[in-house]
């Protein structure tokens, strides 16, 4: 509501010898309802408008009449409230935006987390797998398969994928590890009883 219409509510009321808690009895109000009005932080319904009008003795347009001043201050009041609205919208999106950026971060970290853990899983499942080749006895010196540096090159691509949004599952590169080892394995085995026999072959 308008100040100025505020202050003539409040001066009607005062003028007919009411109180805030005797006009908000006769309109069947509370008194808080009343002084909300003269604040002019809310505004009465029609229902109230024309019993304020009856009990006053005075017309509708002479209750609300508004001059070229107030009509000013209406429109001003009305672009500054529409300003605030503006204003308290940008902030909540900023506000939604933070918070979605401190939620990406915490999923980041999270990420990086779990590929650490995936890391240290994945070298020791393959620790695993050389300790048991060794244990049965098919253990040989590393060939092409094996010295080729398969894990080192999984760092830089889970640092890859997850820069590229794909960090709740860059880790998965990680078990691949052990499984490159235990084909490195095969083929290594495979490459040098090859050149064994080649050489039983080579003295006969």
């Amino acid at each position: 509501m308008n100040v100025k219409i505020a202050q003539r509510l409040a001066e009607l009321r005062r003028a007919r010898g009411y109180s805030q808690e005797s006009l908000a009895r006769e309109l069947g109000l509370s008194r808080q309802a009343v002084s909300k009005w003269e604040r002019a932080e809310s505004s009465p319904d029609t229902e109230n408008l024309i019993a304020l009008a009856r009990l006053y003795g005075v017309s509708l347009d002479e209750l609300l009449r508004v001059d070229e001043e107030i009509e000013d201050d209406v429109a001003f009041e009305r672009a500054e409230r529409s300003s605030e609205v503006r204003v308290e919208e940008e902030l909540g999106a900023q506000r939604a935006r933070a918070e979605q950026a401190t939620q990406a971060a915490t999923a980041a970290a999270e990420a990086s987390k779990a590929a650490a853990e995936a890391a240290q899983a994945a070298t020791r499942a393959s620790e695993r797998v050389a300790q048991a080749a060794e244990g049965t006895g098919r253990g040989h010196a590393k060939g092409a398969w094996r010295s080729f540096p398969y894990g080192i090159l999984m760092i830089p691509l889970w640092f890859v994928l997850t820069i590229m949004g794909a960090a709740p599952f860059s880790f998965l590169v990680f078990f691949t590890i052990p499984l490159y080892r235990w084909i490195a394995n095969i083929m290594d085995a495979a490459e040098q009883r090859e050149r064994l026999h080649g050489e039983d072959e080579g003295r006969r």
